[in-house]
């Protein structure tokens, strides 16, 4: 498996993400969304608020809304953000070897798994095939106790609202709209939305957000011009959503020392938006640090 022709790639779906680079610093971070990392060329480092001390690992996976702090060690990081209505992360769950507080840890089989996403990094820059290989991973099946694994159940509601909140990014409908269509009380939505997907309703909105953010600069536009479009009314509320669900500032994602390529949904899009993201950051970094 050689490493040498690696390049920081940034693929964007409507329903997941998936980040293969590297991170200098290590994060303190309250995830977004259900994540999977992962570990390609070195084990990484984490460390939950009620453990005692930090625990080495390949292959990490976290819920919605987990506090953590990971030291990545330099890896190569394959980080993979999950379906918000808990499907991939039910499945996953049940191939971690080991767990402790809410988080789980070493994939069975994981050395197959690793070589599987370092054939991302290696494939053609090509959405939809990828997302056919990350979506057959996701849909791997622990075979040992299959039949002792409930179906992971959705409710239709809060998938309407996701479908909506994902249609309105920028136009922040209040909670009293949302719970109208869901044909809720505002109270049970919160309930209903939380236990569905993990995450607070406000906490999901901008975690969305952050995805348009980034789906924008793939499409040419510049951080700030993003980031307002994605419904952030301006850059220090950007930057401290950004630190807060990732752990980091913009500038250790869309600054990498080598080219990162956004790749987008469609194919058009894939091969017109393989963009250098660091020479526009550049240009606007003073206006977001």
């Amino acid at each position: 498996m050689a490493t040498n022709a690696y390049t920081p790639l940034l693929y964007l779906w409507e329903q997941r993400t998936l980040f293969i680079g590297s991170l200098e610093e290590p994060i303190d971070i309250s995830t977004g969304a259900a994540t999977l990392m992962i570990g390609l060329d070195k084990p990484i480092r984490f460390m939950t608020n009620e453990m005692q001390a930090p625990i080495e690992c390949r292959s990490l996976l976290m819920p919605a809304g987990t506090s953590v702090i990971i030291d990545t060690q330099g890896a190569i990081i394959a980080n993979c953000t999950l379906d918000a209505m808990g499907k991939d992360l039910h499945r996953l769950s049940k191939l971690m070897l080991k767990h402790v507080d809410n988080v789980s840890y070493h994939l069975n089989n994981e050395q197959t798994h690793i070589e599987t996403f370092w054939d991302v990094c290696s494939a053609p820059l090509d959405a939809h095939g990828i997302l056919k290989s990350l979506v057959q991973f996701l849909n791997t099946k622990n075979h040992d106790h299959e039949d002792e694994n409930p179906v992971h159940e959705i409710d239709p509601r809060i998938e309407e609202i996701i479908t909506f909140i994902q249609g309105t990014a920028n136009e922040n409908p209040s909670l009293s709209e949302l719970a109208e269509k869901a044909n809720l009380s505002p109270s049970r939505l919160i309930q209903l939305f939380k236990k569905q997907t993990g995450l607070p309703l406000r906490r999901y909105r901008l975690w969305h957000r952050l995805y348009m953010t980034a789906l924008k600069i793939g499409q040419g536009k510049s951080l700030t011009e993003a980031a307002f479009e994605a419904g952030f009314n301006d850059s220090p509320h950007f930057n401290r959503t950004f630190r807060s669900m990732l752990g980091m500032t913009p500038t250790c994602i869309f600054s990498q020392t080598h080219q990162l390529q956004v790749i987008l949904p469609s194919s058009t899009q894939t091969r017109s938006s393989s963009l250098n993201i660091q020479d526009r950051f550049n240009t606007i970094k003073k206006t977001t640090a």
